[in-house]
């Protein structure tokens, strides 16, 4: 048992309540043949690279919200003290650069790992993603909940089968996102899934910061910022500034350096308890997380 997997022992049969009773919830089966043919983190990837980057980027992400020991207080403790800081957002600065992998890998990693009830949420309206790599249907979702405060969160939520993970497409299309994001519906909404979630984490797939406005009002409600940076590819002066866009929004940003490459040979440090010699993998789906300076 990991340093996470201890961390989260005592309360994981408390903690994995979906954000609504599961009886009234869309059921879905987790396809975890399909999630590993698209490079998803699955029950085949525990010993790999990939999971061990992943225990690295959530160890310091339950951290930084409360959800890991610290300072000799748990995490029933740490949430006690304020509204939980569980709304997760993850951005880039332009298309292409692994935002939606990277937040959906992290989803399903929390849950299946660290049986912590995730829910991950399309808020990419103009380029949604999330359902397609979970082979789901178009239908209602956070758009329309926005719209219709009234509509229950088991009309829009959909939840696994194997892993207490419930998924929020993008829902009905919109013509002005941003508007929608920036209501009062929307603050709304997402604080009622933090308090539902007082031991999960919310993840919101977000669009770029220099491609969409939509990111803008999102950032205001988010709780942490994980910026996804595409190595050797995405331009500096680029980075830069959707960096300045997003630290004005919100300061709790962290970084993600997605598809690095690892001289062979070189150090490869994956998580607390796993730190060796080993051969660059082609591909890192997400090779380090830090703060901004």
């Amino acid at each position: 048992m990991g340093l996470i997997e201890k961390a989260m022992d005592k309360l994981a049969t408390s903690s994995a309540a979906p954000v609504a009773p599961a009886q009234a919830l869309t059921p879905f089966a987790l396809d975890f043949d399909r999630l590993r043919a698209q490079g998803v983190f699955g029950p085949h990837a525990s010993t790999q690279t990939q999971a061990f980057e992943l225990r690295a980027v959530k160890r310091r992400l339950l951290r930084r919200i409360g959800l890991l020991q610290r300072a000799g207080r748990d995490r029933r403790q740490l949430s006690a003290e304020g509204r939980t800081r569980n709304l997760v957002l993850f951005t880039s600065t332009r298309p292409g650069e692994g935002k939606t992998f990277s937040a959906i890998n992290l989803a399903v990693s929390l849950a299946l790992e660290e049986a912590l009830p995730v829910t991950l949420i399309d808020g990419d309206a103009a380029r949604p993603k999330v359902r397609s790599y979970f082979g789901l249907p178009a239908g209602t979702g956070l758009a329309d909940r926005l719209r219709e405060p009234k509509l229950p969160l088991s009309a829009i939520c959909r939840l696994a089968d194997k892993a207490p993970l419930t998924v929020i497409g993008e829902g009905s299309r919109v013509d002005n996102a941003t508007e929608l994001y920036s209501s009062p519906h929307a603050k709304r909404f997402f604080t009622e899934l933090s308090a539902l979630h007082p031991n999960g984490v919310v993840i919101i797939d977000a669009p770029p910061m220099l491609a969409a406005t939509e990111s803008i009002a999102l950032a205001r409600l988010a709780d942490e910022i994980i910026f996804v940076i595409e190595a050797d590819a995405t331009p500096q002066p680029a980075v830069a500034a959707a960096l300045e866009e997003v630290v004005d929004l919100n300061p709790n940003v962290s970084l993600l350096l997605n598809r690095c490459l690892i001289p062979a040979g070189g150090a490869h440090y994956g998580a607390y308890e796993y730190y060796e010699k080993r051969p660059a993998p082609d591909v890192s789906a997400g090779a380090a997380i830090g703060d901004i300076p």
